[in-house]
Order: structure tokens, then C-alpha cells, then sequence
């Protein structure tokens, strides 16, 4: 099994380290990335899958942890669903017995109050159409449509005057993209070391 606890490469060291954005941590991992790429005794295989261990180590570690928030999330979702409850139970416990502060060592004290229920105002609506007809609505622009008005030459001069488009630089970094095989069904499942 592996584990994620394991030494991590020289490589996934510094492409973590990249974090920082610092010109330091750039030269130290693009300098792993030549170390690996001009090493003489290995193949090209091997080179790259040296690079893209580093990278696939990471995808690792990020799907644990995106499995252990989903799990804190129910936990943290269960924890406050008890709470809840527990409150109403412990303030009906000190109400029956007559109880509506409680004094502590620990804490000041525990107030103990009734259930109480009040009127909230909920709009509903019985007739939609002539509730539009006598103008409670609000209007839009749909800028997907003026878009398409400005690109095609039927429309163009209909809008021409009150919208225009402007061209934008986006700049996108370099990148390289890891192709993985497909999986075997015999490959152990990934553990973290306890």
C-alpha cells in the first residue's frame, strides 16, 4: 500500500515549496526538473515518469485531503445537529424541575429558556401573471444576447451605439498536462501511516 506519509522527492519538495511564488523556489524545482531530465544512466521513460511522480503524489494528497473535508463536514454537521438538540433537552430538563439559571464554577451560568414561537411574514403568491401585468417585475439586460448581436451583422448596428466589446490579454502560464494510464483493478488502495 503506499502511504502518504512517506519521503517525499527532492522534486515534490520543491513543487511544493512553489507555493511561496518566490524566484528562489522556481529556480530550486525547475533545477530538480534538470537534474532529472539530464540525468545520463536513465531512459526517457523513466525520466518522465520520475516528473510526473511528483505531480500524481500531489493529485494523491489532495484527493485524501478533499475526502477528509467532506468527512469533517458531516462530522462537523452531526456535532452541531447534537448540539442543538442537546440544548433544547438540557433547558426542558432544568424548566421541569423549575430551574431557569443554573450557576457554575467553570462557567458564569446556564440559562435555561421556554420554547417560544412567534408570527414571520411569508409572501405568497396567488396570481403571478397579473401581479406582472401591473408592473412588479424588474428587467435585465441579457448580455449574452447583446453579445451575439454585436458579433453577427444583422444586429450589429442595433446596439452598436449603447455596447461595445472590448478585446482583453489573458496571459496563461505554461503548463504540461500528466496523462495517466488507466488504473489496474489490482492496485492496492491508498493509506495513511497511523
Amino acid at each position: 500500500m503506499k502511504n502518504l506519509t512517506t519521503q517525499t522527492s527532492v522534486l515534490e519538495q520543491d513543487l511544493v515549496a512553489l507555493h511561496s511564488g518566490t524566484p528562489q523556489s522556481k529556480e530550486w524545482f525547475n533545477q530538480s526538473v534538470m537534474n532529472i531530465l539530464k540525468a545520463p544512466t536513465q531512459s526517457s521513460f523513466a525520466k518522465a515518469d520520475r516528473v510526473a511522480e511528483a505531480f500524481t503524489s500531489i493529485d494523491v494528497k489532495i484527493d485524501y485531503i478533499k475526502e477528509q473535508q467532506k468527512l469533517l463536514a458531516s462530522l462537523k454537521k452531526q456535532l452541531e445537529t447534537a448540539k442543538s438538540y442537546a440544548k433544547v433537552e438540557v433547558s426542558d430538563a432544568l424548566i421541569s424541575l423549575g430551574v431557569t439559571k443554573l450557576e457554575g464554577l467553570a462557567i458564569s451560568s446556564i440559562t435555561a429558556s421556554k420554547a417560544t414561537a412567534k408570527s414571520v411574514a411569508k409572501l405568497v403568491i396567488l396570481d403571478e401573471d397579473e401581479l406582472l401585468n401591473r408592473g412588479f417585475f424588474k428587467v435585465e439586460l441579457d448580455k449574452e444576447a447583446i453579445e451575439k448581436a454585436l458579433l453577427s451583422a444583422d444586429q450589429r448596428a442595433e446596439v452598436s451605439d449603447y455596447a461595445d466589446m472590448t478585446i482583453e490579454l489573458v496571459h496563461k502560464e505554461a503548463t504540461i498536462r500528466i496523462n495517466k494510464r488507466k488504473t489496474l483493478a489490482h492496485e492496492e488502495p491508498i493509506q495513511l501511516a497511523a
